[in-house]
């Protein structure tokens, strides 16, 4: 199962390198951000979002990769294997089109459930930093383990999702922390939690469409959970989701869990 594990992260990050070569080649923001198609979730789909998808689709398909596909755009491809690569090719889209250097490649593997995820990869395709994690492995950021802080209630550092749709009590929230920041790209907020600069990231939206999907978390929470940290549903209880394109969740995601009651 071991060597396994590492023979899937091989492959994530060659995957990941396809992916920021793609971006790379294609700097016209305009480009980038001309909408081509509607997406299997329901949302158009960018230049940049369909030829990184593309170019990892011709890469599982030269290389002959076991894996199924849970994509934003392709949806679910059952290619008859028993693991799926859950991902995200482009998370931080609007940052990528708009020229804000900030936004990644999410990849993860695993069955059923995000709690059946055994693999995750997110390369920064920017920085080219890399954050990856195996169950039961640790948590790394360019090859050097990453643990979650402590959390101090009265110095708390949050990110939040502050958009059009975002709940009211993230407004109350808020204005408990001492700093807060809401950056646009959901797998770089989780594993600033996860590499301790900030305590706690927080999504809650009034409109369901816009509440995280699975691919967008697959790998970012397996990495804050082996970095120690913890995410929970608005309910207080584990967050799991189904590898489903249709699932919206809101939740909380902590670096110390035991400190979920200082938050909520």
């Amino acid at each position: 199962m071991q060597r396994d594990m590492v023979t899937m992260m091989r492959i994530l990050d060659e995957i990941s390198k396809v992916i920021r070569d793609t971006a790379r080649d294609m700097s016209d923001l305009d480009e980038r951000g001309r909408e081509v198609c509607m997406g299997a979730d329901g949302t158009p789909t960018t230049g940049i979002d369909k030829a990184a998808e593309d170019a990892v689709l011709m890469f599982l398909d030269d290389n002959d990769v076991p894996l199924n596909v849970l994509s934003e755009e392709a949806g679910h491809i059952d290619r008859g294997h028993e693991s799926t690569l859950v991902m995200d090719p482009i998370d931080g889209t609007y940052n990528s089109v708009m020229g804000v250097p900030l936004y990644t490649a999410s990849l993860a593997v695993g069955r059923d459930s995000m709690r059946g995820i055994e693999t995750g990869l997110i390369r920064n395709l920017v920085t080219d930093d890399v954050f990856k994690a195996s169950k039961g492995g640790g948590a790394f950021r360019n090859g050097r383990p990453i643990r979650t802080r402590q959390c101090d209630p009265e110095r708390m550092v949050m990110v939040l999702y502050l958009g059009r749709s975002a709940h009211p009590d993230t407004f109350d929230l808020l204005r408990r922390a001492m700093r807060t920041r809401a950056y646009g790209c959901a797998s770089i907020e989780m594993c600033l939690v996860a590499q301790g600069c900030v305590d706690v990231f927080y999504m809650n939206s009034l409109v369901r469409a816009k509440s995280i999907r699975v691919i967008d978390i697959a790998a970012s929470q397996l990495i804050l959970r082996e970095a120690g940290g913890e995410m929970f549903g608005l309910d207080g209880e584990l967050l799991d989701m189904p590898l489903d394109l249709d699932a919206r969740e809101n939740f909380l995601a902590i670096g110390q869990p035991g400190a979920r009651g200082s938050v909520l």
